[in-house]
């Protein structure tokens, strides 16, 4: 990890990898691109080596497990330890978070998902950097009865254990000065732009971590995958102090993207790198009613924030 003035790391999220012949087509319409994913990953791996990163952080659903998309668990199996090596021949760290559709299919265990990227069950990872403490917080803690009560095992929504929630309460007030940056798979922050909020985009004791956010001066973003789109938003607590809530676009849907998020100094830096693929792009652009909107706004696409809190 480089120890210079910059810190360079790629966010990805909702790869979706299965290689398969025919693409996942939502209730709406929208066509993922699954038939497409080798090409994606090896456009997405040349891209991040490109970018000459000190970091990569993948914000979870890397397969298609979970429901939905009834995968073969032997194939599930595959796709999860294909993606887990090809994402470590890069030349830098990478870490990953667990999405929903990293369950073993039918099962709704996150037992692979666990031994690959090392993991203790329902709890994430604490990244440290001089300008920043990155906090990946696993939001798939969800409690046996609600795995079970689940179609097929896949809650959807998002859950904090009450181990994670009391890792990110010492991680927060602790006598760290840095800010902290947050990364999670679902959603904390509902949004109000175009396509209408649904509950399973959501995490479902969002304002447990929401509490602690604001209780905190160090939190200064909040970064998050599972709903395929580009959203960006400042919310001021009380204190008038602001943080970001940003919701990135995945890899299987239009714009086919990752982010760039630069550190340097008290300021911070967010970039879209849409992958070049535009033929593939242009399959889940025009399906439905048009997937244009996953893009978000153009000023979203080059996001500048202080990092300082």
């Amino acid at each position: 990890m480089s120890n210079g003035a910059e810190v360079k790391i790629g966010l990805v999220t909702d790869t979706h990898y299965w290689q398969r012949d025919t693409p996942y087509v939502t209730s709406e319409g929208a066509v993922q691109l699954q038939p497409w994913s080798e090409q994606i990953l090896n456009a997405l791996l040349d891209a991040l080596r490109a970018a000459q990163l000190d970091l990569v952080v993948h914000l979870g659903d890397l397969v298609c497990g979970g429901g939905g998309y009834k995968m073969p668990g032997e194939e599930y199996e595959q796709a999860m330890r294909y993606v887990h090596r090809r994402l470590h021949e890069l030349d830098v760290p990478v870490v990953a978070l667990p999405g929903n559709h990293d369950l073993y299919p039918g099962k709704g265990d996150l037992r692979e998902f666990y031994g690959l990227w090392q993991y203790q069950e329902g709890l994430g990872k604490t990244i440290d950097l001089p300008q920043a403490q990155l906090i990946l917080l696993n939001t798939m803690g969800h409690s046996p009865e609600q795995i079970q009560s689940a179609p097929d095992g896949d809650p959807v929504y998002g859950m904090v254990s009450q181990r994670e929630l009391r890792r990110l309460e010492e991680l927060l007030f602790s006598s760290d000065s840095r800010p902290a940056l947050l990364f999670t798979h679902q959603v904390l922050l509902p949004w109000n732009h175009r396509k209408s909020w649904k509950d399973y985009y959501g995490v479902h004791n969002a304002q447990d971590v929401l509490s602690l956010i604001g209780r905190s001066k160090r939190v200064r973003a909040v970064f998050q995958g599972h709903a395929h789109r580009l959203n960006i938003q400042e919310y001021a607590w009380h204190s008038g102090r602001r943080c970001v809530f940003a919701t990135l676009p995945g890899t299987i849907e239009y714009p086919v993207a990752w982010m760039l998020l630069s550190l340097r100094d008290a300021e911070a830096r967010l970039q879209l790198q849409r992958l070049p693929l535009p033929e593939i792009c242009a399959i889940s652009a025009r399906s439905g009613d048009g997937q244009y909107w996953r893009e978000g706004e153009p000023g979203w696409w080059d996001y500048h924030f202080a990092l300082s809190v």
